[in-house]
């Protein structure tokens, strides 16, 4: 508290003036286990995970105003085709991650006098599992802590992401992790206990909304008489590579099980639908490998549902 009463004091000395731009990138992540448990009494499912960051960003600029919030939104190299044009103008609001990370932050320190003036360039789709709108609300946490002179620990910061989603704390973490609970158990995995993998993700012409998914899933559960996984924390030598969002998904969307299925003949050592989808990724041991199955998608069956196919190392 004693550190919190210093920064609302001084806090004006930290920030430069208006006109001062600032920048940050936000990734994208992917799943390579994730277990799905039930349902609490906040309406969330518990869950165990195990993510990693892949090299895909949205770049978010921004600049601090006298009070007032603005957003824009604009496509990136990868969401340049017009099927994103109306997602992307229902993120361009006041409700947007980003705006309502800034909020929190400066609520915590009581600043009532600043806003931010925000310009994101989309790379990272919507409704595809990948944790673009974490990543992004992450970010500008990471960045005004940066600004603040690091006036919230890590933990504080972790604690204030969980209101923003159970995803976004993974986002505050530098390698891959394991998330259990409902998202706020965070335990950082030592580097390179997970191979380093080249991932091509697949991105079709549709997304699944995570509320969507877990709507699902609960139905397929229900219908056929079966129960939730039973969520405790594993070693990471435990962990399989599996995604329980796979038995619901691939039975309404065929052609994602049909990308996973010619990931694996191709060589991927590993291919999951990522999150609650709609993005199917597949890990390869080799550069050569994974660019070969990127070529190889010109003839497949279900490449006119591809809006990208791209080739991403591993952060």
């Amino acid at each position: 508290m004693e550190r919190l009463k210093r920064y609302f004091k001084d806090y004006e000395k930290l920030i430069p003036p208006d006109s001062t731009s600032f920048c940050y990138h936000a990734s994208a992540k992917v799943n390579f286990s994730l277990k799905i448990g039930e349902k609490g009494s906040n309406n969330l499912h518990k869950i165990q995970s195990l993510m990693r960051k892949i090299g895909i960003f949205d770049k978010i600029s921004f600049k601090f105003t006298d009070g007032c919030y603005e957003i824009s939104v604009i496509p990136g190299r990868i969401l340049k085709k017009d099927i994103f044009k109306s997602e992307l103008e229902s993120i361009a609001n006041l409700d947007n991650i980003i705006i309502k990370a800034a909020k929190i932050y400066f609520k915590r320190l009581h600043i009532k006098d600043k806003g931010i003036d925000v310009l994101v360039e989309k790379n990272i789709p919507l409704k595809a599992g990948l944790g673009g709108g974490s990543s992004d609300g992450a970010g500008m946490m990471l960045k005004l802590n940066e600004i603040f002179g690091g006036a919230f620990s890590l933990r504080e910061l972790q604690d204030l992401a969980f209101e923003l989603g159970s995803d976004t704390p993974f986002f505050l973490t530098k390698g891959d992790a394991i998330i259990t609970g409902f998202g706020e158990n965070i335990y950082e995995i030592p580097e390179a206990a997970l191979p380093k993998y080249f991932i091509v993700i697949i991105i079709p012409d549709f997304g699944i909304g995570t509320k969507e998914a877990y709507n699902y899933f609960d139905d397929f559960l229900l219908t056929n008489n079966l129960n939730y996984y039973n969520i405790q924390y594993l070693d990471f030598k435990n962990i399989k590579f599996e995604n329980d969002f796979e038995a619901v998904i691939f039975r309404k969307y065929p052609m994602l099980k049909e990308i996973k299925d010619s990931m694996m003949r191709r060589g991927a050592e590993v291919s999951l639908l990522s999150g609650s989808g709609s993005t199917v990724f597949g890990a390869f041991k080799s550069k050569e490998t994974a660019v070969a199955y990127l070529a190889s998608l010109e003839s497949a069956p279900f490449n006119r549902r591809i809006v990208s196919g791209s080739l991403a190392t591993t952060l």
